[in-house]
């Protein structure tokens, strides 16, 4: 069923518990979105609980700026909730272990912003006119009457910019520079916070990305140039990167001049492999994820592989090129 934001506002507004889920491997859109409204919801008397599936579950290193970390709750130490809500997951996989925990609540909303979103709780509101789940979760603020904070305005701003490339992709409208304008208000350190996502690395992580770019191919898929670098369990461990810390690596990607799609092939602590890709909008890499078992934007998406490298990527490239005129 389809709900309105003020609907939503309303649900968790009379909830005594809410938990509030983001996506596996979380960006900050979906910790950002999920730590604002908790911290929202807390100052209501609500109590509140953050969590993703991670496996091992840890907070992404260029995540750890964000406030009221304290909020978060690891899988196996949630309590029992009233509410359970997801916040930027354009799908039940997308949330893993935490599908049936939402399940079992009383209510169960997801909230997303991505054109493939498939709907997977009773009661969802999706928004792919929306650049980024943040500005969703600021209308939801504004929804439950809570006067926006500086720790609110944190979160928020590191969900906004993160989606929209700090503000450069083709997303980005006026509405999104209104709101972010309005998060700057409030006194936040937004210098500080794109300092945390985009401009700070540590040594180890750059030797990581100049061998990894030493390794890039450049593939024909159909009648399009894809731009690829892979990255395995053992490269990682070689200079002691987290899985988290990889998908990164795709600004870098991206910049290669020539080429129409960007993609990065991960291996996980598991050893299956998973891609992150990037379009200059002439494909859509939502719909080539998609097809794959994943998900996203046009301009950006991704997918959970298998344990075999050559058959992830092939599976992605086929899927590119049906996509040629």
């Amino acid at each position: 069923m389809d709900v309105s934001l003020a609907d939503i506002a309303e649900r968790l507004r009379a909830a005594t518990s809410v938990l509030l889920i983001a996506h596996v491997n979380p960006d900050a859109d979906a910790l950002g979105s999920s730590l604002a409204t908790a911290i929202a919801l807390e100052s209501l008397g609500v109590d509140v609980q953050v969590s993703f599936p991670d496996e091992p579950f840890d907070v992404p290193l260029g995540l750890r700026f964000l406030p009221r970390s304290d909020l978060i709750v690891a899988p196996e130490d949630l309590r029992a909730t009233e509410l359970a809500m997801s916040m930027d997951a354009s799908s039940g996989d997308r949330i893993g272990r935490l599908l049936a925990v939402g399940e079992q609540a009383p209510t169960f909303i997801a909230v997303d912003h991505h054109a493939s979103f498939v709907p997977f709780a009773p009661m969802v509101h999706a928004d792919a006119s929306r650049p980024a789940t943040g500005l969703l979760a600021l209308d939801i603020i504004d929804a439950l009457g809570v006067e926006l904070t500086p720790d609110m305005a944190v979160c928020l701003y590191a969900a906004i910019s993160s989606d929209t490339g700090s503000f450069r992709f083709a997303s980005t409208t006026p509405d999104t520079l209104r709101a972010a304008a309005r998060l700057m208000e409030t006194g936040i350190d937004f210098a500080a916070a794109a300092k945390a996502m985009f401009d700070t690395k540590s040594r180890d992580f750059l030797r990581l990305q100049v061998e990894a770019m030493g390794g890039l191919e450049v593939i024909r898929a159909g009648d399009v140039d894809v731009a690829v670098i892979r990255v395995g369990r053992e490269d990682r461990d070689r200079h002691g990167i987290a899985f988290t810390q990889v998908e990164s690596l795709i600004d870098a990607v991206r910049t290669v001049e020539g080429v129409e799609v960007a993609v990065v092939l991960k291996e996980d602590d598991h050893g299956i492999w998973r891609v992150s890709s990037r379009s200059l909008g002439a494909v859509d890499v939502g719909r080539a994820c998609t097809s794959q078992g994943g998900g996203g934007h046009v301009m950006a998406a991704g997918f959970t592989g298998t344990t075999d490298p050559d058959a992830t990527l092939q599976g992605f490239l086929d899927a590119v090129a049906s996509q040629a005129p």
